[in-house]
């Protein structure tokens, strides 16, 4: 007998939980059929068969947390379809039964309670039948024999006295609270589980919200140079490239600026040991029906402006098609999260973990600004960069966001110099 163990997650991803099984212990499966789906904060993934065989012991309930190499069943790759076939018969008696067990259930359950002060001696769960059919003694004589006695101190000999226990009573609930609970009573409400992967997605985040000592620092950044460049060479982009010259693209290669001038914010706390990451894997939250997902950019600082809209691009779709498999979403050194595309002002983005540092855009607003000493109408977006207390000297992340700040506004030169 073999077993079925989760796999490697990947960078970052360290737990997953039980989504659903779609095969019982006895069932045959055949090679690549899927067995059980996993759901970690990134994505769903599911475990098929490597090679034909029998389920065995079903090891994690749904919802169970595993972690890479847990156990998730016992598998027979030997079993023959006849031995199966044996053990149908019983799995169908099993089936046949049930309902009747659940039924006695229920008429043990429908069956006219007892007194109060009998269901507290345990008669119901002991012996319904009988007690429900006889008339049952007063209740001073169940009392009397079923009080247990009282226990005998070492240093008196003498039963201890303990004190009689108080009717515990709710506390009061305000007049005008009351009124209001009850209005509320006809008013139409309805209620939705959450999926297991959003269930995920809190857990980790309450996590994050325990461990790190997250703090934001802000910016404005002047939009006016990249929108200058969009609109005067957007046409001749999209003729060489085949692809539209987004705002993204820009954001990217200015954080990789900020990132060669203070790599810490390019680092990881592993225990008691800070790890530098010499390469640039960018994280692009991106919003799908399931909510949000950070595909990555790998190797970004090695890309050109149009192959990283080409990735962004495919994101988009992948997003939109919900085809995104767990290696585009592991890993990652930074994130950039953009919440201006739905109207965000200013927000406080939260951090990637294991990442030290995350990067909100938000949306692009015309705004009374001195340029050069004189007031115009500027289109402004405000930054911000949510940083790891821990590790990250506030002097350095808002030094960091000042350069991705002047990157941005010298636009022209970011473009030349990649």
């Amino acid at each position: 007998m073999e077993e079925i163990v989760a796999p490697d997650f990947g960078e970052s991803v360290f737990e997953a939980s039980v989504g659903q099984w779609f095969k019982r212990s006895g069932e045959i499966v055949d090679v690549g059929e899927p067995i059980v789906e996993l759901h970690t904060d990134k994505a769903v993934q599911e475990i098929n068969a490597v090679k034909s065989g029998v389920i065995g012991a079903i090891l994690k309930d749904v919802d169970d947390v595993v972690r890479p190499g847990d156990a998730l069943c016992e598998f027979d790759p030997e079993a023959s379809t006849a031995v199966v076939a044996e053990q149908e018969p019983s799995r169908e008696t099993d089936e046949v039964t049930e309902p009747e067990t659940q039924d006695i259930e229920e008429v043990a359950v429908e069956a006219p309670e007892p007194e109060p002060q009998q269901e507290d001696n345990g008669f119901v769960e002991i012996n319904v039948g009988p007690f429900v059919e006889t008339t049952p003694e007063p209740p001073a004589e169940i009392e009397e024999q079923e009080a247990p006695r009282p226990p005998v101190t070492e240093a008196t000999s003498e039963p201890a006295v303990e004190p009689p226990k108080e009717p515990v009573t709710s506390a009061p609930v305000d007049p005008q609270i009351a009124r209001l609970r009850e209005s509320e009573d006809d008013k139409p409400t309805r209620r939705e589980r959450l999926s297991r992967r959003r269930l995920t997605i809190a857990r980790r985040m309450a996590e994050v919200q325990a461990e790190a000592v997250m703090t934001t620092t802000y910016n404005e950044v002047d939009m006016h140079e990249i929108i200058r460049i969009r609109r005067d060479f957007g046409g001749q982009f999209l003729e060489t490239h085949g692809v539209k010259l987004g705002f993204m693209s820009f954001f990217v290669k200015a954080v990789l600026t900020g990132l060669n001038a203070f790599p810490i914010l390019n680092s990881e706390l592993d225990g008691n040991e800070l790890v530098y990451k010499e390469f640039y894997d960018i994280g692009i939250a991106v919003a799908s029906e399931d909510g949000l997902v950070v595909p990555v950019v790998r190797d970004a600082d090695k890309k050109s402006f149009a192959d990283i809209e080409n990735e962004i691009r495919g994101f988009a779709e992948k997003a939109r098609a919900g085809t995104f498999s767990l290696a585009d979403l592991v890993g990652g050194t930074f994130t950039i999260t953009n919440g201006g595309v739905f109207g965000s002002m200013m927000s406080t983005p939260i951090l990637n973990p294991p990442q030290v540092g995350i990067l909100g855009m938000h949306n692009i607003v015309d705004r009374p600004v001195v340029v050069d000493g004189k007031i115009d109408i500027r289109p402004m977006m405000y930054l911000a960069v949510t940083y790891d207390h821990r590790v990250v000297e506030g002097a350095h992340a808002v030094q960091f966001l000042s350069r991705v700040k002047g990157a941005l506004e010298a636009a022209e030169l970011l473009m030349l110099a990649n």
